[in-house]
C-alpha cells in the first residue's frame, strides 16, 4: 500500500469530534484506542483511515505487554498494541496520544473549577 500524506490536523479532528461524542466517563486514552481499533480493523474508508492504516500497525499481543495504548476486543477477546511503522506513524501516534491526555487534562480542570472548599467539608462525628 502507498502511503497517502496527511495533515495531522484532519487526523486530529476526525479524532475530536469521536472524543466529543463518546462516554465521558471513559478515559480519553481508551477511547482513543477504541477509535484506532475500530479505523484499523476495517478496510479503509475515508483519507483518514487510509493514513492511520498506512502510518499505524494494530498487533495481537499477550495481555501483560507494557505497551502504552493498547485496547482489548471483546470482539475475539485479544488485547492490540498500536504502534508507529515509521518515524512519521511514531510521531502521530504521540500526537494522538498527548491529544487525549490534554483532553483529560482539561476534563480535569473543569471538574476542579466547579468544586468548591465546602464540597470537602466533613460533618461532625465522622465520615
Amino acid at each position: 500500500m502507498n502511503c497517502i500524506p496527511g495533515d495531522k490536523a484532519v487526523i486530529l479532528e476526525a479524532f475530536a469530534k469521536y472524543l466529543q461524542s463518546a462516554d465521558q466517563e471513559l478515559p480519553a486514552s481508551a477511547i482513543l484506542a477504541r477509535w484506532l481499533w475500530e479505523r484499523l480493523s476495517v478496510p479503509p474508508e475515508n483519507q483518514v483511515d487510509r493514513v492511520l492504516h498506512c502510518e499505524i500497525s494494530l498487533t495481537g499481543i499477550a495481555a501483560d505487554s507494557d505497551q502504552a495504548l493498547k485496547f482489548h476486543s471483546t470482539v475475539d477477546d485479544r488485547t492490540y498494541v498500536f504502534s508507529g511503522l515509521s518515524a512519521s506513524g511514531r510521531k502521530l501516534l504521540n500526537t494522538l496520544y498527548h491529544y487525549a491526555l490534554s483532553y483529560e487534562q482539561q476534563k480535569w480542570a473543569r471538574w476542579v473549577h466547579k468544586v468548591k472548599a465546602s464540597d470537602f467539608n466533613v460533618p461532625p462525628g465522622g465520615v
